[in-house]
């Protein structure tokens, strides 16, 4: 509880104590602590108790924010929508010069990207576990990682054939075989490999044989 300079106890006009100044919103701490519940325990699992009981809340106050426990969820599907297609760190091409393929600047960035975003990781797990028995996960990641990105990448390969900078052919088959790997390397780093070390510098080197490969297929 915060005091005022005269040591009286300082609430604002809804009687509750002030907020901390660069303290989370109480929505905010119900965001991170549903995360964390539901990376670690699974989404059907956790309740809206336990979520209430991590933050130290009553139950109450959390519906006050979310009026779900599936309103939580729609609330991180919002949130990774708002990083899924935002740009890439600018890739390092591997002779050291300026040049950079397509698919460098789609994957060689994409570990530091991930790492840096401590809610992307947990993010990634919870979906991809959740998703082979939670139907509306599903539906999401069928969405998502399949028709909507599908459509992204190809429209970015095909504006890379017409330049030249892509090899001709089929921009929507190359569109899902590029999706393919990138969906089965995220399941491979996040969930499959869970525990172990998560340095950068490793998952940029897995990439790499495969950056380079895609480029010597495609790049003319």
């Amino acid at each position: 509880m915060v005091e005022d300079m005269t040591g009286k106890n300082s609430r604002g006009r809804t009687g509750r104590p002030l907020k901390i100044p660069g303290e989370k919103s109480t929505r905010e701490k119900i965001f991170d602590a549903a995360i964390d519940l539901f990376a670690e325990r699974g989404y059907d699992r956790t309740t809206v108790r336990d979520i209430a009981r991590a933050v130290g809340i009553t139950e109450s106050a959390v519906y006050r924010h979310y009026p779900s426990k599936e309103s939580i969820l729609e609330a991180i599907f919002a949130y990774v929508e708002t990083r899924v297609y935002a740009p890439l760190p600018p890739a390092r091409s591997a002779g050291g010069d300026d040049s950079s393929s397509v698919f460098r600047d789609m994957l060689e960035g994409l570990p530091r990207y991930l790492m840096a975003d401590p809610y992307l990781v947990k993010i990634i797990h919870i979906l991809f576990i959740e998703m082979h028995h939670n139907e509306k996960i599903r539906d999401y990641m069928t969405k998502e990682y399949g028709e909507k990105a599908d459509d992204y990448t190809e429209m970015v390969f095909r504006k890379h054939m017409e330049e030249g900078t892509i090899r001709p052919c089929d921009p929507r088959a190359l569109a899902k075989v590029f999706n393919a790997f990138r969906f089965a390397w995220l399941y491979q780093t996040f969930v499959l490999d869970d525990g172990k070390s998560r340095d950068i510098d490793p998952m940029e080197k897995d990439l790499e044989g495969s950056i380079e490969l895609f480029e010597e297929l495609l790049i003319p």
